[in-house]
């Protein structure tokens, strides 16, 4: 899972969802106390009918492994706060995907070719463009809370290079 998550593939947010959960399971128990107490006990119950020399040399590697485990934490702590925010940008895309359909298709109904043939014709029309304009201004504040929340992620040192900040 790891390796697919660092691949250079552009992921749909579905697929960069599927990833960060196969990710979030894989490290659930990385860090718990029970898991460092169950390693230990893993350890005795390994080395107890060794001889000295070879218990003392399979310990010298299990610690070994032990200690690269510790060592690791602080990185997959890392990867899982900015998988985090990118999951939040892939949220925000969703939207922002969703805003731009509504707004082609509010567009796409305002400028069709039309010939008016008569006032009845043209304050049909006008009725339809003044109800666009009403739908417009009734979805002006989402729109501007969506551009608000989009500033917010992009403040975020962590967050992806296609927000415009330089990471």
């Amino acid at each position: 899972a790891i390796t697919k998550v660092m691949a250079t593939k552009v992921y749909t947010s579905a697929e960069f969802k599927r990833e960060r959960d196969n990710f979030l399971s894989l490290i659930k128990n990385m860090e718990k106390a029970d898991t460092k107490k169950w390693l230990d006990e893993v350890k005795e119950t390994l080395f107890r009918d060794r001889a000295g020399d070879e218990r003392k040399d399979e310990y010298t590697r299990l610690e070994a492994v032990i200690e690269k485990h510790q060592n690791l934490i602080p990185r997959v702590s890392e990867t899982q706060v900015k998988s985090e925010v990118f999951w939040k940008c892939y949220e925000y895309g969703d939207d922002l995907i969703q805003i731009f359909e509504f707004i082609d298709d509010q567009r796409a109904k305002s400028v069709r070719d039309v010939i008016i043939g008569d006032t009845e014709a043209t304050e049909e029309l006008m009725d339809k463009h003044g109800s666009i304009m009403r739908i417009m201004e009734n979805k002006r504040k989402t729109v501007e809370e969506f551009i608000v929340k989009g500033e917010k992620l992009m403040e975020d040192p962590k967050s992806p290079k296609f927000l415009g900040n330089p990471c």
